[in-house]
This record gives C-alpha cells, sequence and structure tokens, in this order.
C-alpha cells in the first residue's frame, strides 16, 4: 500500500522476523509512523534514508485510518463523512483491516522480540543511544543501563554506546571490529536513520538494523509502558502523554498526526 512517496510492504510480522533473523544479509527495518511521512514530504534526505530500508512496514492507528481513505473511489467530502466507520473497523474489524492491508508491526514488540531471540541464540548486539547532557533522567539512565539490562538479560553479549557525533567513528569502528549482528538506534527521528546507515555502509557483520525509540526505556524500567489494554485500543500515545507531561512536544506530534496526516491523505486524494 502506498502512501504518499512511501510504498508499506504486505509482510506478516512472523514472516517478518523470521526473514530478518537468517542473518543471511543486511536488512534495514524501518516502521514509519504519520510524523515520519510528514517529515519525509518535507526533507527530501530524510526521503531518501528512508527509502534504503529493506522493509517498512506500518505502525501507528492512522497509518490504518489511511490506508481506507486511499484504498477506494469516493472523493473527499464522502471520505471525511465515512470516518467514524473508517474508526468503527479500527476497533471492532481489525482482523479484516490486518488481512487486507496487514498487520501493524509495532517497534516495541520487534526490539523485545529481537533481543530475546539474540539472547536465546547467542547473538551478540550493538545499542547506540542519544547523547543529550541536558536530560538529567536519561544520563541518570544511561549511567545504569548496562548494570540494568545485564540484570533482564543476564546471557546476553552486548555493546552500548552513547552516539556523540564527535565519537561517531570511533563507535562505528568499534562495532565494525566486533561480533555483533544486530544494531538498535534510539536516537530519535532522521538521527537515527542517518546513524544506521551510516554505520550499515561500514559494518558488514551487522545483519539486523531496527530504530526503536523508547523502547529500551521501557525494558529497563526507566519508563512504564502502556497497560497491554491501552495497547489493543492502539491508545498507547494518550498513556505517554498522561504519564510523562513534561514531555509537551508530544503535543504537536499528536496534533501532526491526527489533523495534519489526515489533511494530508483528504488532499492528495
Amino acid at each position: 500500500m502506498q502512501i504518499a512517496w512511501l510504498e508499506i510492504q504486505n509482510i506478516d510480522y512472523k514472516s517478518l522476523f523470521l526473514e530478518i533473523t537468517k542473518l543471511d544479509k543486511q536488512n534495514i527495518v524501518f516502521t514509519p509512523n504519520p510524523e515520519i511521512i510528514i517529515e519525509s514530504i518535507k526533507d527530501k534526505t530524510f526521503k531518501e534514508n528512508l527509502k534504503k530500508a529493506n522493509y517498512l512496514t506500518s505502525d501507528g492507528i492512522w497509518l490504518y485510518i489511511a490506508y481506507q481513505v486511499l484504498d477506494n473511489k469516493y472523493g473527499k467530502i464522502i471520505n471525511f463523512l465515512l470516518y467514524p466507520y473508517f474508526f468503527f473497523n479500527l476497533f471492532f474489524r481489525r482482523k479484516m483491516l490486518y488481512k487486507k492491508y496487514w498487520e501493524r508491526i509495532c517497534w516495541s514488540d520487534m526490539t523485545k522480540d529481537l533481543v530475546n531471540w539474540a539472547e536465546k541464540n547467542k547473538k551478540k548486539i550493538s545499542i547506540i543511544d542519544l547523547y543529550n547532557p541536558n536530560d538529567i533522567k536519561k544520563v541518570q539512565s544511561q549511567k545504569k543501563f548496562r548494570e540494568n539490562f545485564s540484570k533482564k538479560y543476564p546471557k546476553l553479549d552486548f555493546d552500548f554506546y552513547v552516539y556523540n557525533t564527535e565519537k561517531k567513528e570511533e563507535i562505528t569502528n568499534s562495532i565494525k571490529n566486533s561480533n555483533s549482528s544486530i544494531l538498535f538506534s534510539t536516537l530519535g527521528m532522521k538521527k537515527q536513520e542517518k546513524s544506521i546507515i551510516e554505520v550499515m555502509e561500514k559494518c558488514e557483520n551487522i545483519k539486523i538494523w531496527l530504530w526503536i525509540w523508547s523502547s529500551f526505556d521501557y525494558m529497563i524500567w526507566f519508563q512504564k509502558r502502556a497497560p497491554k489494554l491501552w495497547r489493543n485500543l492502539w491508545i498507547e500515545w494518550l498513556y505517554r502523554l498522561i504519564t510523562w507531561p513534561q514531555k509537551i512536544n508530544r503535543l504537536k506530534r499528536i496534533f501532526n498526526a491526527i489533523f495534519i496526516f489526515n489533511y494530508m491523505i483528504l488532499k492528495r486524494k
């Protein structure tokens, strides 16, 4: 299914996981959401970096609204009036949507499953985390990351780097000379895509590349992930807003995902 320029692959979670864990070639997995799609239209470099992914998969409630809008022959006004029906499908006919547009592949779930798989199969992983000395809580989390992560995954071999651009070459060379098979990047939109591609070009040992946003914060209990009910209802974003109010920039992201993205989809219709 295509949204704007973005071609979303028709692949289910299980098939994707089995394919990339063969480790027979390098695979970049990006899971675009509405905010990423909007930004890729504005930024050509970002767009080109996204195009280098081997897999672009659906992540986010509004993509499944967009699929329904784009996959019919009605005009803008009719589609706008059909939004309640689209939401009904989203919450009560999700299996139908998954069958038609393939299931949602969430980076948090993929991260957790890949880490468990790596520990079980004795594969080493590398993690590059955002350098932000102004975020006191993040700095505290990074200081305790190795200890907390090792407690949760005692048999996992991993390298953890705080990714400062001044140390980019040093970190890249360290990853290249390691026996890591999987690279996770938490640097945030644009930085994480760029960092993954830069490392990929120099590190043939890395076979799986994945952006993960806040996944490891959940895994080491730095942040609490939304309960399963919230995730099943696809309102995890609302839980994060309520429990992490200091990140007020989430409001802008939510506004973009709900209003700007849907306006863009209807306009392109």
